[in-house]
């Protein structure tokens, strides 16, 4: 079996939501339940980090310097080189039982988000879109852990998963209007394999997806519903996976110690890393918010 490299021995509470900023060459992810954004600097090997005082669900390229956060109590602009964080009145959050889980942007520059209940309790998180003109729409209401969003190589077709079903969906995705439609279960995911995380998409429209409990990401073939590779990791707790160095063909994986039994931790001490993977096949340049800030 292939096997990720330990990057960052960061040793994150729950790594997540990885993005390779292209511009700056730099890995951008977050702690959520340590309120910190993460970016791993590949030309000095050096992790920087900013503490935002509250759990961190999602953070996505805004512009040059920018990034759109989704923190806790709501929807922020943050620039990290002079550390100004404005606060947008969007998706403001006082609900403490919840918090934002993943989120990505889609080809037109759309935000997808969603929010889940801190005790994991069933249907108590919702899916949102956030548009150009920063207007709110529910996608799909009562989910439990929304994850892993990949838009198909030709745009049409967009993929979601709840962690909390077994399940990949996936949605007819209307390029003009970027309007989902028509949700159809992909395939299932067997529950000895674990959780179906955080995913990312190849240039063969392969879906790549982080599994959490089964110390993995895997390959998935969407038309079969067939696994085709698997690639191990050093942590029980797989939470996402993205492409990026300048061929796109690296594959960056973040990963959890928060749930981990101490023993657990000793047999894994590098659970909460950052790692990675020389894949074959490439992906793509994340989606930037294209919103009027």
């Amino acid at each position: 079996m292939q096997k990720a490299n330990l990057v960052y021995d960061a040793k994150a509470n729950l790594g997540e939501g990885p993005f390779w900023d292209h511009e700056s060459e730099r890995l951008f992810w977050v702690d959520i339940e340590a309120g910190l954004l993460h970016c791993h600097n590949f030309k000095t090997e050096k992790n920087s980090k900013w503490p935002l005082g509250e759990m961190i669900g999602a953070a996505v390229p805004l512009g040059k310097d920018s990034l759109l956060l989704a923190l806790e109590t709501g929807i922020v602009s943050f620039n990290y080189q002079t550390n100004e964080l404005k606060r947008l009145a969007i998706l403001e959050n006082s609900d403490q039982n919840l918090r934002f889980n993943d989120g990505k942007c889609d080809p037109l520059g759309n935000l997808w988000i969603g929010t889940m209940h801190k005790d994991l309790k069933s249907g108590y998180g919702n899916f949102f879109k956030i548009d150009s003109e920063l207007q709110v729409t529910l996608q799909i209401k009562n989910t439990s852990i929304s994850n892993g969003m990949s838009w198909s190589p030709d745009k049409t077709i967009f993929y979601y998963i709840d962690t909390a079903v077994y399940e990949v969906w996936e949605y007819d995705f209307d390029i003009l209007d970027g309007e989902i439609s028509n949700q159809r279960i992909l395939f299932k995911i067997p529950k000895s394999y674990g959780g179906a995380d955080g995913m990312t998409i190849d240039r063969e429209g392969m879906l790549w997806i982080a599994h959490w409990g089964d110390s993995c990401v895997r390959r998935w073939n969407p038309k079969t519903g067939q696994v085709v590779d698997k690639i191990a990791v050093d942590a029980p707790h797989v939470t996402s996976c993205c492409f990026g160095g300048k061929d796109l063909k690296t594959l960056y994986i973040t990963t959890a110690r928060s749930g981990l039994s101490e023993d657990s931790l000793k047999l894994y001490p590098h659970s909460g890393g950052l790692f990675s993977y020389k894949a074959k096949i490439g992906g793509f340049k994340v989606n930037c918010f294209k919103g009027n800030l």
